[in-house]
C-alpha cells in the first residue's frame, strides 16, 4: 500500500480504488488534461483512460443537485463532467447556473448544454483554481463540487482544497455540497477541513447507490451527501 495512503482512506475502506487509481497512472503534466480526449459512451466518461463519472451515479447526482438548489438564487457548479447534476440544476428554482470546467472536449459539451438551458447557464473554461479568482466574495447560495482527482495526492480528497473558497464564495447561509468520497459518514479527517475552513454547521445524507461490480472508483451500497451550510 502506498505510504501516502491516508488513515481516513483506510478507515472508510477505499484503498482498492485507491490503488485502482494508482494502477491507471496519472500524468507528470496535469496540463495535459485540458487537452486529452474526453470518450464519451452510453454509460460513461473516460479521460487518459480514468473514469471520470458513470451513469450509476444519477441518482446520487439528483441527491446532490437538490442540496445545493434547495435556496435558489445563483448556483456554481465545479466540474461538468456528463451533465448529470447540471441537468437536475436546471429541473429545480435556481436563477442562474455557474459551471466550471476544465477539460476542453466535456467543455464544447457544456456549451452545448448552455445552448439548450431553461434557466441562464455561464460557462467558464479552466481548473477551478484559476476561475474562482474572478469571483467576489459572497457570490453564490449554492455550490456543488466535482472534479477528477489529477493526482495521486488528490485521491479520495480532492475536494478537500477547495473548502477554504467554497466559505468565501458562499452568501451567510448558503449551502455547498460536493462529491464526498465517503460511504457512511463524515470522517473526523474531513470534518477537521470543513471546520478549518470555517464551516460549523455540518451535515450529511446516506444515498443508497448501485455502482456495477467492475467499477474502479467506488465499490459501496451507500455514499455520503454533504450538506453545508455557510
Amino acid at each position: 500500500m502506498a505510504e501516502t495512503l491516508r488513515s481516513d482512506i483506510k478507515l472508510a475502506g477505499l484503498e482498492n480504488t485507491f490503488e485502482e487509481r494508482l494502477k491507471i497512472g496519472f500524468s507528470q503534466d496535469v496540463e495535459s488534461w485540458r487537452h486529452s480526449e474526453a470518450v464519451f459512451d452510453e454509460h460513461t466518461l473516460k479521460i487518459e483512460d480514468h473514469p471520470v463519472m458513470e451513469d450509476w451515479e444519477r441518482g446520487y447526482m439528483k441527491e446532490l443537485a437538490d442540496v445545493v438548489s434547495q435556496r435558489g438564487g445563483v448556483i456554481l457548479e465545479v466540474g461538468y463532467g456528463m451533465g448529470i447534476s447540471a441537468s437536475f440544476i436546471q429541473a429545480n428554482k435556481v436563477d442562474r447556473h455557474v459551471i466550471i470546467e476544465a477539460n476542453n472536449g466535456v467543455y464544447d459539451r457544456l456549451l452545448d448544454f448552455q445552448k439548450v438551458s431553461t434557466v441562464p447557464v455561464s460557462p467558464h473554461n479552466g481548473f477551478w483554481q484559476e476561475v474562482v479568482t474572478s469571483f467576489g466574495d459572497a457570490s453564490f447560495d449554492g455550490i456543488l463540487f466535482d472534479t477528477y482527482p489529477l493526482t495521486k495526492e488528490e485521491v479520495h480528497g480532492n475536494h478537500f482544497p477547495f473548502f477554504n473558497e467554497a466559505h468565501r464564495l458562499l452568501k451567510p447561509g448558503g449551502v455547498f455540497t460536493y462529491y464526498s468520497d465517503e460511504p457512511v459518514s463524515i470522517s473526523d479527517f474531513h470534518h477537521k477541513k470543513l471546520i478549518d475552513a470555517g464551516f460549523s454547521n455540518v451535515d450529511f445524507r446516506i444515498c443508497k447507490v448501485t455502482p456495477p461490480t467492475d467499477c474502479q472508483y467506488w465499490k459501496h451500497p451507500t455514499i455520503v451527501v454533504p450538506i453545508i451550510t455557510r
